[in-house]
């Protein structure tokens, strides 16, 4: 787990970075980036905002695609005095001077198509729409073996069980990338570990690890023993 120390300061980075994105005039078309792409139930979703016009007197956030005061996620008024463009904080959302929206520890309740109004100094408003998906993460998979305590020179086999079909799955060992060698076969769907036969350097721990593209979760351990004939 990260230190708080560490968190705070990711938090200022990521605060700075948002806060000094504030675009030069240019005549491409505002539009928005979700970054990360893809957020899982938990995480942190940033509606990037790139291309904002310098000219903009005020910018609102909508969760629907009609601007609707009864639907309005956040609001920023800019302000005549550049010092004072910090950010604005609402419950989990963050509005950022540069137009950009931070979500914190999203729901599904958070999925919905967004829509950003802007009103330049001419008063002339322009609309960009998102759309923000919240997946369901993984769920944390267990590892089974046939036999924790092995005599060298036979087999074990080690499975990893998951709720969720249709997963990717890697291998650990003592927590870092389990090394293949030609004694190790995986199953097609890499759900089991097979090695046959059984050395004294394969004792250890073992974890398996589901991912779904955008959330992750690994297995409690497994300690495999390895003795003498």
């Amino acid at each position: 787990m990260e230190s708080p120390s560490l968190l705070l300061c990711k938090g200022l980075l990521l605060t700075a970075f948002l806060l000094t994105c504030w675009n030069t005039p240019t005549t491409a078309e505002l539009t928005i980036e979700l970054v990360p792409p893809m957020v899982a139930e938990g995480g942190n979703s940033i509606l990037f905002v790139h291309k904002m016009p310098l000219n903009v007197q005020a910018f609102y956030w909508y969760k629907r695609k009609n601007p609707t005061k009864s639907y309005e996620v956040a609001r920023y008024l800019t302000p005549n005095n550049t010092t004072s463009k910090m950010p604005q904080l609402s419950g989990r959302k963050t509005v950022f001077y540069s137009g950009s929206l931070l979500i914190r520890n999203v729901t599904q309740a958070d999925s919905g198509l967004y829509t950003l109004l802007t009103l330049n100094t001419e008063m002339e408003s322009e609309l960009t729409h998102v759309q923000l998906d919240v997946h369901k993460p993984v769920a944390q998979p267990t590892l089974q073996a046939d036999n924790t305590a092995v005599t060298e020179d036979g087999p074990v086999a080690l499975t990893c069980l998951t709720e969720d079909p249709g997963l990717s799955i890697r291998w650990f060992f003592h927590h870092q990338s389990l090394y293949f060698n030609d004694r190790m076969t995986l199953s097609q769907k890499n759900s089991r570990l097979s090695i046959n036969p059984v050395r004294r350097e394969d004792a250890g721990e073992y974890q398996c690890e589901v991912s779904n593209g955008y959330s992750s979760k690994t297995s409690p351990p497994i300690q495999i023993s390895v003795a003498s004939e």
